[in-house]
């Protein structure tokens, strides 16, 4: 729970007036039918209160201001509710992470969060602030389960029907992810018995390289994205590849929100703009790709996603 502020014993209370109260003085004041005094006696609020409010004074709402404004904490809220609605429900670790890659996109520091990361106290009052959304124990469903669900499946392609409808082939796009390894393994050999440790010499590093692969109905193909396993992305890397290919880098090799977020606005989303009409966009792995940037850019592009998860197969019309 957020810290609760104690106040002193025999200290003043804070505010201790309705809005209707506090406009009620000012009119009698304002209309000189009360003094000041007078009007702070009746209506039991502080005179130095009465004198501020009456000359524009302390507008502003008493405590620390909140760090995101209303606008902006709406965005989270439907975020989450979006997610949930694809059973892909955020957790407080998630939606913190959320929170970070917001603030450090802009460009914005905020020093009450360790390195832009909300704590346990901003989290607590967002949920208060938010009573559209709580804190829920999530009941778990096995891969196997999801897959032999036959109204799931049928559902899932009444709705991509109803989706893809009026969207030209040329519109429609499909994206996947690939991961390669250098790792030739380990197979069985022949060779003389009794010996402890068989070896072979192979060149491998065990390193992982992730590949984005996104296409329409028509054929096309959009540039391809690399995405190495590194801490650094070295020149020599991203010479003599195919054409007009974007190259990144992670620590683990893997897609996460962050490089899904720049091969989605830099790769696929400038060829979406030069499209007409809706567009739709269908994937997996969703619940780690989404995010808020990728869901305004839906919006204002007039794309729909498509998820294409295991468990739960749904559509998705950011627009809506």
């Amino acid at each position: 729970m957020p810290r609760e502020h104690k106040r002193k014993l025999g200290a003043r209370s804070y505010k201790n007036y309705t809005p209707e109260t506090l406009e009620a003085a000012l009119a009698e004041v304002k209309t000189k039918k009360l003094s000041l005094r007078k009007a702070a006696e009746k209506y039991q609020i502080h005179y130095n209160t009465l004198w501020l409010k009456l000359n524009g004074k302390h507008t502003r709402p008493h405590g620390k201001p909140r760090v995101f404004t209303d606008e902006e904490e709406n965005a989270f809220t439907a975020h989450v509710i979006a997610m949930s609605s694809f059973e892909f429900p955020v957790t407080a670790w998630d939606l913190k992470l959320i929170v970070k890659s917001y603030l450090d996109r802009q460009g914005r520091t905020v020093r009450a969060f360790q390195a832009n990361l909300p704590g346990k106290d901003w989290l607590t009052s967002f949920l208060r602030r938010h009573h559209e959304l709580t804190q829920r124990i999530a009941q778990n469903i096995s891969h196997a389960r999801a897959a032999t669900d036959e109204e799931t499946v049928n559902n899932f392609f009444n709705n991509l029907e109803e989706e893809l409808r009026d969207i030209p082939p040329s519109n429609i796009w499909n994206y996947d992810e690939t991961n390669l390894v250098d790792d030739p393994g380990k197979p069985k050999i022949i060779t003389k018995r009794g010996t402890k440790y068989p070896e072979r010499i192979r060149n491998a590093s065990k390193a992982c390289t992730s590949i984005m692969v996104c296409g329409n109905a028509e054929g096309r193909l959009a540039p391809l994205y690399v995405n190495y396993k590194s801490q650094k992305l070295w020149t020599t890397w991203t010479e003599g590849g195919p054409p007009d290919a974007r190259y990144n880098r992670t620590s683990s090799g893997w897609f996460d929100y962050q490089i899904f977020e720049d091969w989605f606005v830099n790769c696929l989303v400038p060829i979406l703009k030069r499209q007409d009409g809706p567009k739709a966009v269908i994937g997996d792995n969703l619940s780690s790709h989404l995010n808020v940037h990728v869901i305004q850019e839906c919006q204002s592009n007039n794309i729909k996603f498509i998820a294409l998860p295991l468990i739960v197969h749904t559509c998705f019309n950011p627009s809506t």
